[in-house]
């Protein structure tokens, strides 16, 4: 009962801390911009609460992680402000200037997290000290029972408890380290109600699994089944239904997210406009110029790449090397008679992918992601290296994980390919939006050096 009664004033905690927070950034907002407060402020808190309970941002749950926390807050604030911006410029019209709103959005967006991850952190430093558990008992002394018990362990933080694991009712051989408590089928009623939530082990038989759901229900316990997963990657399986059918969806990844997919073309669009906008508009003259100086033959090299679903497209870069026939059957490398003196300094520099940003825009490509390979090299190792073709179920990019993990430019080996291959699918099971940024970082940080090679 206190537990039900715990997790129903937790979420109110959240919202009457939210509140707090909206209502001092509103009036940290009106305090820059000279304006009164009115019954539109009302309106907006009114319409935060709305998205807030609709998004079901405020779950109290023992396995919501701290990033996802974030995103799900980011999410509720884009929206917000979308929203909000939509009936500004429809009904209201109140004249903020636009920084006033980002620095106002801002500050609220940092100041709720800070609030969230701090109850968060109370609640946890709670639970790992001894409140608000829920102890469990394990049924299967296996691999799954076992795994389980050393994660319960582990980690304290979440509340939950295990002594140890049961076996159901045959002998066991006894696992170092994981105390083996007896067989089920010998506890009495009042021993298991001494349980808040037991867990099984799928490796059961079903007349044991049965029998096991049966004693839950008749005691009126949670219970759970631990599947068996062993050939699949836990991080990225789904439990979903089709009426009354369930399903695991084994492989779906964080870019099958329609948000996600929504998150990262938008911040392709803007950082690929400002790009072209702000940068290519001066320097695809100036470097256009000395390209034709230099030596003769057109400014930009486009050649046939695939990309999305393996799709053909036409990836542009500025041309670094005489013009020639093999460009399509050799890979250049750093030190290729074919490059001229100034298209090493491009290549070094990376400014040669520079024109792909147009690619970004018109949306062939994306600004992380696997690098495109001519379509020579994909027929030469598509059958060769497992999962090769998952590196075009997403658009390829202008710089990747391969790149800033030292597995870009010249392929000469299987082995090299290899790598390159397995590093862009751990991006594409990993994927986060802060993961694209930090990719972008260090894609900087390695033009930088690149420059600096050159001196």
């Amino acid at each position: 009962m206190f537990k039900s009664r715990f997790n129903f004033y937790f979420p109110i905690l959240y919202y009457l801390g939210e509140f707090v927070v909206i209502f001092i950034s509103t009036h940290i907002m009106l305090a820059y911009t000279h304006t009164k407060w009115t019954y539109l402020n009302y309106l907006f808190i009114g319409f935060w609460f709305f998205i807030s309970i609709g998004l079901k941002s405020h779950v109290v749950g023992r396995d919501i992680k701290k990033w996802n926390l974030i995103k799900s807050s980011l999410k509720k604030l884009f929206l917000f402000s979308g929203l909000m911006s939509i009936l500004n410029l429809l009904f209201v019209r109140m004249e903020f200037f636009l920084l006033t709103i980002i620095i106002a959005a801002t500050l609220f967006y940092f100041l709720m997290i800070l609030y969230r991850l701090s109850v968060d952190s109370l609640l946890e430093n709670y639970r790992a000290t001894g409140g608000n558990i829920i102890k469990c008992l394990v049924i299967g002394h296996n691999s799954h029972g076992i795994e389980l018990y050393n994660e319960i362990v582990d980690h304290p933080e979440l509340g939950y408890r295990c002594e140890g694991v049961y076996s159901y009712a045959k002998k066991t051989k006894l696992i170092k380290n994981v105390p083996h408590l007896g067989y089920f089928t010998a506890l009495s009623e009042k021993k298991i109600m001494e349980y808040d939530r037991i867990f099984f082990s799928q490796k059961l038989n079903t007349k044991s699994q049965e029998k096991i759901i049966k004693i839950a229900d008749h005691l009126n316990l949670k219970v759970s089944s631990i599947p068996d997963l062993a050939f699949y990657d836990v991080k990225n399986f789904f439990i979903s239904k089709i009426s009354t059918v369930p399903y695991i969806s084994i492989n779906k990844l964080p870019l099958d997210n329609t948000l996600n997919i929504y998150l990262k073309r938008s911040f392709d669009i803007i950082f690929s406009f400002l790009v072209i906008t702000l940068i290519l508009s001066w320097l695809t003259p100036l470097l256009g110029l000395i390209i034709k100086i230099s030596s003769k033959g057109p400014v930009f090299f486009v050649q046939k790449r695939e990309g999305l679903k393996g799709r053909v497209f036409e990836c542009i870069k500025f041309r670094t090397m005489i013009l020639n026939e093999e460009s399509d059957i050799t890979m250049a490398n750093d030190n290729d008679k074919r490059l001229t003196k100034f298209g090493k300094f491009l290549r070094l520099s990376t400014l040669d992918e520079m024109p792909q940003f147009i690619n970004v825009f018109f949306g062939d490509m994306s600004i992380v992601g696997p690098r495109p390979h001519p379509l020579k090299l994909n027929k030469e190792y598509s059958d060769k290296i497992l999962k090769f073709n998952k590196r075009h179920r997403y658009k390829p990019g202008i710089t990747g994980l391969s790149q800033v993990s030292g597995y870009s430019g010249f392929i000469s080996s299987f082995d090299d390919m290899n790598k390159r291959v397995k590093t862009d699918i751990f991006y594409f099971k990993n994927w986060s939006f802060l993961l694209d940024l930090k990719i972008i970082f260090k894609t900087f940080l390695i033009m930088a050096k690149g420059v600096l090679r050159l001196n």
